[in-house]
């Protein structure tokens, strides 16, 4: 896999060990959540969930899902295209959801956005229900992403879309060399301390540089039944978004 794995076997292990129960850690920085993601990200997390309205299937009234939903960033973007009659939002994280009702109220939309605890490896819906399913950031916390991926072909229509938005790492040297030492230094400090958290931000990080991108994820796609499973890099592929389709 060259450059895509940087951790040692024994990481990938004791990470495994810990995306079991990872939604116990969402619980406990629900509170900080939204204002870390802002903060340590510049606000560039906004631009990025907006390249899913623009990746949209052309189909009307159709329904979605958001696998990891947290605090529903995602859910209240995709409601924005007149073409989602309804989205629900799945998270295993109830300290998430209950922020993300929350939001959800406050900006009216609680008609087409329904949030609920829920596995994104065992997704609790019914085969070929739903027309788009989305993840943002979440994939990589799931102990058996291969699985989800399956699940989200079983519950797509046919004609249905998935699109996946999750940490790459980036290629250009001088841009990796910085952004790595942002990563693995500021960021965790930053964060660990905002967070009043002794290593959220520390473990999340290492599941970024633990977890396969670009073509190595594409082809976990295809393998799940997928076509046209591609990707693109978003900001020097700090971030990437996978998209594939049911035929």
């Amino acid at each position: 896999m060259g450059l895509e794995y940087l951790k040692e076997e024994p990481m990938t292990t004791a990470l495994q060990g810990r995306k079991k129960e990872s939604w116990k850690i969402f619980d406990e920085i629900a509170g900080t959540y939204d204002l870390l993601n802002k903060l340590l990200s510049c606000g560039i997390d906004i631009y990025w969930r907006s390249k899913l309205l623009k990746n949209l299937p052309k189909r009307e009234n159709m329904q979605a899902l958001d696998l990891a939903t947290g605090t529903a960033d995602v859910p209240l973007v995709l409601v924005k295209s007149k073409n989602i009659s309804k989205v629900t939002g799945i998270d295993l994280s109830k300290g998430m959801v209950e922020f993300g009702k929350k939001k959800v109220k406050k900006a009216g939309k609680e008609n087409k956005i329904a949030l609920h605890i829920g596995d994104g490896c065992n997704i609790p819906a019914a085969d070929e229900t739903m027309d788009v399913v989305t993840i943002s950031f979440g994939i990589r916390n799931f102990p058996d992403p291969q699985k989800s991926l399956r699940e989200i072909f079983r519950v797509l229509k046919p004609g249905g879309r998935v699109m996946i938005m999750e940490f790459g790492l980036p290629k250009n040297f001088l841009v990796r060399a910085v952004y790595m030492f942002y990563f693995r230094h500021l960021l965790p400090f930053v964060g660990n301390l905002l967070s009043k958290h002794k290593d959220a931000y520390t473990y999340l990080n290492e599941t970024v540089e633990d977890f396969p991108y670009g073509e190595s994820f594409t082809n976990w796609m295809k393998e799940a039944g997928f076509s046209n499973a591609n990707f693109t890099e978003l900001t020097f592929g700090i971030s990437n978004l996978y998209i594939g389709d049911k035929k």
